[in-house]
């Protein structure tokens, strides 16, 4: 019985013994020697990879007007953090940027090789954009990531920024004034002042804009004939004013002056040549100061320095084949007669003729080979082309004439018999004049349609701007004469009033409200009108310039305004 139970508990043991192997314990010795088991994968968890975590962090876009719209020329910049927030190192990390498209005229680093990044380390990136001209309107997504070796990437962060095109600047000189420290005509040895206006007239901000002036022999400019203007915004005015003198050997009959604007790009600005006549006359020199408005991006209002009606004239793509005009500027008559004095010139004069010549050609559809400019006419001159108008109407169907005359006028002493006074013509001695009713007569019976002369000129004496003669002060009414009844004339004055200039605006008062008319309306009106206009307005601004009466006047042909109050002038 004993023997049974020993064999027992033998095989017991021996089978615990297999099915430990077969368990696959393994054995463990305590400092006792005594033998225990774990299982063996409790061991391997003592050798699992710690995982390294990468994250964006406090992305931000900078921009160089804070726009926040990526454009030319602005330092744009990403900044970011990439953060290791995981247990283990992550290696060889490179950063990475790209755009879902591709921008034309951006560029940007793409790769950032940054090594291996320690858990809770903060590594600031920061990717410089730079464009170019070419850059457009739109929308550049970026795409970032970090990519590590072992795979364990950071999430994709898309941003999308808004592109713009290059605003471009546009420099240029948009008006310019010569004047001299007297008023009067230039001359030689005597110093002369440019008044020169730039502006920006473009969307974008100029930079680094210069400008440097330019002359032609024997001409001596002052200190200097180079000016740093610096940056100009949109709409932004710089005046330069730049004194000069010419030598009596300069040979030509005007002077010109080439300016020459630069600004960063070397393309964004305009050269400009401006002319002076050296019998022009012109205006003292006055301090200026130019005080424009706040302007919007998206108008740009033009400096000037002259009248707003030498500008932006009407243009009327209609040319006429039967229309023909003389236009007369009668300023410089000391040049011709002994013992006058400059105020005896007709101030503007020339300026009237050729800007109301501009608005014949390019509002009422002369063709500019039949549009004949008459400056600082003698009696020869004149009559000479008053035959030669009258002769070409006689042989153009359906003719219709302009006669334009600003000057002097006088009076006959005994018949009032106004005249028209060449440059060279003697007020004492009105047999060199050009009387007013023989040149009615001889364009009015040249079988033309219509004649239409327009006089900026008093009749009483007074003079347009000075008394022609110092010694004749007495004023008489003029003694008008009915024309043809193909003829209307326009006079800037009535009875024995005075003709004056208007010295902010460079013209006769009459010539430029007769010019801002036709600006206005762009030719489109009809002579009642005009003459409504003219005696309203005329007249009062003189009074509010020049505290003296100024009514123009108005003579039908045949005294018969019922058949010109309706007739168009275009």
């Amino acid at each position: 019985m004993k023997a049974l139970i020993i064999l027992f508990f033998a095989g017991l043991i021996q089978i615990c013994t297999l099915q430990a192997q077969d368990n696959r314990l393994t054995p463990v010795k305590s400092q006792t020697k005594r033998v225990t088991y774990k299982p063996a994968f409790v061991q391997e968890m003592k050798s699992v990879r710690l995982i390294p975590d990468l994250q964006i962090k406090d992305f931000a876009f900078s921009d160089g007007n804070s726009n926040k719209v990526i454009g030319y020329d602005e330092r744009d910049q990403l900044n970011l953090n990439l953060v290791n927030e995981g247990k283990g190192i992550a290696e060889d990390v490179i950063f990475k940027v790209t755009t879902e498209v591709a921008i034309r005229g951006l560029s940007f680093q793409s790769e950032f090789k940054l090594g291996n990044i320690a858990p809770d380390q903060v590594i600031p990136i920061k990717i410089p954009i730079s464009t170019d001209l070419s850059l457009q309107d739109g929308a550049a997504t970026f795409v970032m990531v970090a990519v590590e070796k072992n795979g364990y990437d950071s999430e994709a962060l898309p941003v999308t920024i808004n592109t713009r095109k290059f605003q471009e600047p546009n420099v240029r000189v948009v008006d310019y004034l010569f004047t001299t420290e007297e008023g009067g005509k230039i001359r030689a040895n005597y110093p002369v002042n440019l008044k020169v206006m730039v502006q920006n007239v473009g969307f974008g901000t100029a930079a680094d804009v210069t400008a440097e002036f330019h002359f032609t022999e024997n001409c001596n400019p002052g200190d200097t004939t180079f000016f740093n203007i610096g940056s100009l915004l949109p709409g932004d005015i710089k005046t330069l004013e730049f004194p000069f003198t010419f030598t009596r050997r300069y040979a030509y009959n005007e002077i010109p002056v080439r300016i020459d604007l630069e600004e960063k790009f070397g393309r964004f600005a305009e050269d400009t040549i401006a002319k002076v006549g050296i019998n022009q006359s012109l205006q003292a020199r006055q301090p200026v100061v130019i005080e424009p408005a706040p302007l919007e991006k998206i108008k740009i209002e033009y400096g000037t320095l002259t009248a707003e009606v030498d500008r932006n004239i009407p243009e009327n793509p209609q040319k006429f084949d039967n229309r023909i005009a003389l236009v007369i500027g009668n300023e410089d008559y000391t040049k011709y007669q002994s013992g006058l004095s400059n105020e005896a010139d007709v101030k503007f004069a020339r300026q009237d003729a050729e800007i109301f010549k501009n608005y014949l050609i390019r509002t009422l559809g002369f063709r500019e080979e039949t549009v004949f400019l008459l400056l600082d006419g003698t009696a020869a001159q004149m009559n000479q082309s008053i035959d030669r108008v009258a002769s070409l109407a006689q042989r153009t169907p359906d003719a219709e004439i302009v006669f334009y005359y600003s000057g002097h006028g006088l009076p006959d002493q005994m018949s009032n018999v106004p005249y028209l006074i060449p440059v060279d013509g003697n007020g004492s001695n009105l047999s060199t004049a050009v009387k007013l009713i023989d040149v009615c007569n001889k364009l009015g019976n040249s079988e033309a349609n219509k004649v239409s002369f327009y006089l900026d000129a008093c009749f009483s004496g007074a003079g347009r701007e000075k008394e022609l003669i110092a010694s004749r002060g007495i004023r008489v009414k003029p003694k008008l004469e009915i024309p043809p009844a193909n003829t209307i004339i326009f006079s800037a004055s009535s009875g024995d009033q005075k003709a004056f200039a208007y010295d902010s605006k460079q013209h006769g008062m009459f010539t430029y409200f007769l010019l801002k008319k036709l600006q206005d309306t762009r030719g489109d009106l009809t002579y009642g009108e005009l003459a409504d206009y003219l005696r309203t307005v005329v007249g009062r601004q003189s009074l509010i310039e020049n505290r003296a009466p100024q009514d123009p006047d108005v003579i039908f042909g045949n005294n018969d305004s019922s058949r010109w109050v309706n007739v168009k002038l275009k």
